[in-house]
Order: C-alpha cells, then sequence, then structure tokens
C-alpha cells in the first residue's frame, strides 16, 4: 500500500510539474503594455540599432546594441568552418568577424544560439531548443518559414535571449515628480520624497560608484538575479559605445563603491519599447568560402534582430532574437554628501553578467524618444 502510495503521489507530482510548465506565461506576458513604443528602428530618425558596440557614437541619438545578432553570427562561423569573407567586405563584418561576445558572456539557461543547414530542418531544431532550455515561455518571432526547394548548403543562424532582472524591493514610481528629460516629462522610479517610510532594503540595492558630481556617476541597482549587473551611468561619453562602455566598467571598482543612503535622491526614466531592424547593409553579400569551407557560393538573404526591453520600478526585463539566412546564388538576395542621481540627460544602460569583462545589452540614451511619457 505503502508503494502504491508513493507511486500515486509521485505520479500526481509529475503531471502537475507538466501542467505547470504547460500553463506558464510566455516570455511576451512578463512585459507591461504601459506606454509601449513599437517601431521599426530603420525607420527612426532619433534612434538606431548597431550590429556592433565599436561604431562611432551619435551622442543625440539612442544607440542600441544587444548580443543576440553576434551570437548568430558567431554560430554562421562555427557551421561555415571558417570566418565569413564575402566579395565586398564592410568593415562590420571585420568587426563581427572578431567573436568578441560569446556565450561565455552569458549564463546557460537563458540563451539559445543555433546554426545548421535546411537539409537538417533547422527551424523544427529552434523550436526544440527553445522548448528544452525555458520549458514553454519562449515566445520566438524571427524563426523564419521553411522554404519549399531549399538548395543543399542554404542555412540558418539565429539567437534567442531572455533576462527579467526583479528588484528584491520595488522602488517608488515618482508619478507625483515626473523627470524632465531632453526638457520633456517622461516617467521615472526611484526614491525622492517620503524617504523615511521607504524600507531600508530599497536604499541597500544602489550602489554607487566613483560619484563625481550630479552630472558624472555610475549606479548598479541590485536584482533578484545576483549573477547579473543592472548598470545606470550619467558620463561624458566616449568616441564608441564601446569605448563609453568600457570606460563606465574601469570606473566601476571597490574602493570607489558606496551604497545610497536615505538622505540621497534617485530617478531614472522607464523605458518599454520593442524595436525591430532588418540589416541591409549585409543583405545580398556574397560569401565567398576558402577551399576547406563545409559551404559552396552563398548569399545573405536576410539579417533581422529584434529587442523587447522593459526598465521600470520592478526591473528590467530583456527578450532578443536575431536571424541570418544564408541562400545559395540561385536565390534572390567625507561629510556624506548627498548624491544627486537624476537622470534627466544622456546616460548609459548596461546588462551584463558578473563574471563577464562584456554587457549583453547596451543602450545609450541620448534623448527622450524611447522614454515612457509621463501624463
Amino acid at each position: 500500500m505503502k508503494s502504491n502510495a508513493l507511486f500515486l503521489t509521485g505520479m500526481l507530482m509529475t503531471v502537475l510539474a507538466f501542467s505547470a510548465r504547460a500553463n506558464a506565461p510566455s516570455h511576451d506576458d512578463s512585459f507591461s503594455k504601459d506606454g509601449l513604443f513599437k517601431a521599426d528602428a530603420s525607420k527612426l530618425k532619433d534612434t538606431e540599432m548597431v550590429l556592433h558596440p565599436d561604431v562611432p557614437l551619435d551622442t543625440n541619438k539612442n544607440v542600441l546594441w544587444c548580443g543576440t545578432l553576434q551570437l548568430a553570427w558567431n554560430e554562421a562561423i562555427r557551421l561555415v568552418g571558417e570566418k565569413l569573407r564575402f566579395e565586398r567586405q564592410p568593415e562590420i563584418v571585420n568587426l563581427l568577424n572578431q567573436e568578441d561576445f560569446t556565450s561565455s558572456d552569458l549564463e546557460a539557461d537563458s540563451y539559445v544560439a543555433i546554426a545548421d543547414f535546411e537539409r537538417n530542418n533547422v527551424e523544427d531544431e529552434i523550436r526544440a531548443a527553445l522548448q528544452k532550455k525555458f520549458q514553454g515561455p519562449a515566445s520566438p518571432e524571427l524563426i523564419p518559414k521553411k522554404p519549399a526547394h531549399p538548395l543543399p548548403d542554404d542555412f540558418v543562424a539565429y539567437a534567442y535571449l531572455y533576462k527579467n532582472l526583479a528588484f528584491p524591493e520595488p522602488f517608488v514610481e515618482n508619478k507625483d515628480n515626473p523627470l524632465s528629460f531632453d526638457g520633456k516629462p517622461v516617467k521615472s522610479f526611484g526614491f525622492l520624497k517620503n524617504k523615511d517610510k521607504l524600507p531600508k532594503a530599497i536604499f541597500k540595492q544602489v550602489s554607487i560608484f566613483d560619484y563625481q558630481s550630479p552630472d558624472d556617476f555610475i549606479v548598479s541597482l541590485k536584482t533578484k538575479q545576483s549573477e547579473d549587473e543592472l548598470i545606470l551611468a550619467k558620463v561624458t561619453p566616449g568616441a564608441t559605445l564601446q569605448a563609453t562602455i568600457n570606460a563606465v566598467l574601469q570606473r566601476m571598482t571597490p574602493d570607489k563603491r558606496e551604497i545610497a543612503a536615505e538622505r540621497d535622491n534617485l530617478s531614472a526614466p522607464k523605458l518599454n519599447f520593442d524595436l525591430r531592424r532588418d540589416y541591409d547593409q549585409l543583405e545580398g553579400l556574397v560569401l565567398t568560402p576558402g577551399a576547406d569551407a563545409h559551404v559552396k557560393k552563398l548569399v545573405v538573404k536576410t539579417v533581422q534582430q529584434l529587442v523587447r526591453f522593459q526598465l521600470d520600478e520592478k526591473g528590467a526585463i530583456l527578450k532578443s532574437e536575431a536571424v541570418m539566412t544564408m541562400v545559395g546564388l540561385a536565390m534572390p538576395v567625507n561629510t556624506p554628501k548627498i548624491h544627486q542621481m537624476i537622470f534627466d540627460k544622456p546616460f548609459l544602460i548596461l546588462m551584463k553578467q558578473k563574471k563577464s569583462d562584456r554587457p549583453y545589452f547596451a543602450l545609450w540614451v541620448g534623448n527622450a524618444s524611447l522614454l515612457m511619457p509621463a501624463k
């Protein structure tokens, strides 16, 4: 009887576990629709999605980079068997071929990256990998349709990334104090008023690095994900996004770290956007593989990326996808000072693993177009 009871208990637990996974909300459901800004980034004049962070930084624009395209590119290199070389080689290809952002910069449970041939049913392989990794919630949008008549070397390189960095203690939405950014009122969160009534844990969530002035400081916001860092840096930008990132990370040393206190003020703008882009500067490039490559001459058909990002008083959520399709040429182509941490001017947002020197997400907020407007 006891063994039967244990068996039935085990079966019930299995059924409940399966049911919980089956009914798990999708990654898309973790985002709010409040103030959502959705656009094709290639049509925006004040926002740019870039393929690599080591490109000139237009400080008057929002400049966004996410590592999913690089992950897909790395997988394409692995599949081809060599760095990708084209008849016409744009400089951005040389940057991507450096593979300076890799899977080692991420926790394995947060991403899927695959490249394989159409003859191996790569689209089904991608879906199976997403199901195995995320147990149901993954919400992919860029998996291509399987072509009716693929050529022998046609392939797809794909990457998917999801991160949900929730604050242990939610910050306060500054409803009565809209933040003025670039002269425009925007929604914000942090702590500005009635701080004596807030949990002490809120202040301990804010690490302040190398505070020089109200216009020159870096903060790291503690989240429940201990292996990740959420960094906001109001700094003078460098010549490139990568140079700006490097300068910020170099300043984040333990000897320059302070913990925020009740005397301090914090106000950061809320963001909620869904941006997509086709990188047409890569489309149509003709691959010229070497003698030892695993493929014959191919052409880049599509290179696409989407970035869904939300930052508010509860935390930061990121979902990103990237896909590249390659087809045969027959196809178309002292006295405690008050820290004023008011992000009312251009600033940098980074998301990275603590073990890595390279972030997996970077956004230079150069104007208010991506910020949530306040009523």
